[in-house]
């Protein structure tokens, strides 16, 4: 009896045996295709590392190729220019430039519109005798027209389309003020303020309260002094309605 193992790495063992006594010659041919078998199954299992490093070897190979391709796209791709920055801040520059220089072009063209319309009474912007300011023209009667009562100051200022001044703001009043002190002989002006309707609520000519545009408190207030006017402190003061006075009138431009 013959008794032969083959080995197929820890798993492919295996013992056969055969009787010499039956069928001698079939059986070593069944011993031969079994041997062949069994031999190319083993060596297939030992093939199998091979294949693993042959595979590892092969991804290697196609990750640095693969990196190559990367770095060379890289290397070659355009930088960014340094010079056209540089120019680009440089012709925002002169674009401020010019665009400055336009502007005080402008401004001298349009100043020398407004100095010819000054001089042609054709595109004046206040009818004769009336000062322009801040939208508005503004008329005083101090050394103009003789002195009058609020309500005559009143009728004179609506026949020329307008109204004795609200005083809106401080600046308003810093300009009335400065005209009033080229007049020395102006101790006030009547300005269109009144507390008539209701005693002692004083409103503007537009109907507005006494602080609506502006802090005001109207002092020396008595029953029988229903009218304001402006002294040029800036101090408002109720004064009777039939004394005689100054005014200044205002209406839009």
């Amino acid at each position: 009896m013959r008794i032969c193992q083959i080995k197929k790495n820890s798993r492919c063992e295996r013992t056969c045996s055969s009787s010499m006594d039956s069928s001698l010659g079939r059986q070593e041919d069944d011993a031969k295709r079994e041997t062949l078998t069994d031999t190319g199954y083993c060596q297939r299992c030992h093939l199998t590392p091979g294949i693993t490093v042959t595979m590892a070897t092969i991804s290697v190979i196609i990750g640095i190729f693969i990196f190559f391709i990367l770095f060379v796209t890289w290397t070659a791709a355009p930088k960014v220019d340094q010079s056209s920055i540089v120019s680009g801040t440089e012709l925002l520059e002169q674009c401020h430039k010019e665009r400055h220089d336009l502007n005080l072009m402008l401004h001298t063209v349009t100043q020398g519109l407004w100095d010819l319309c000054v001089e042609d009474s054709r595109c004046r912007l206040c009818p004769d005798g009336w000062l322009w300011w801040g939208g508005h023209c503004y008329f005083f009667s101090s050394g103009l027209q003789e002195n009058r009562q609020w309500n005559e100051s009143t009728e004179f200022c609506q026949q020329h389309n307008s109204s004795l001044a609200i005083i809106r703001d401080s600046a308003e009043m810093d300009f009335i003020q400065g005209e009033m002190l080229k007049f020395s002989q102006v101790p006030f002006l009547w300005v269109g303020l009144t507390d008539t309707k209701q005693e002692g609520q004083w409103l503007w000519e537009d109907g507005t309260d006494v602080q609506h545009y502006m802090p005001l408190e109207v002092q020396w207030d008595a029953d029988h002094r229903d009218c304001a006017d402006l002294r040029g402190d800036g101090s408002v003061f109720a004064a009777d309605c039939e004394a005689y006075g100054p005014w200044v009138c205002k209406r839009a431009s």
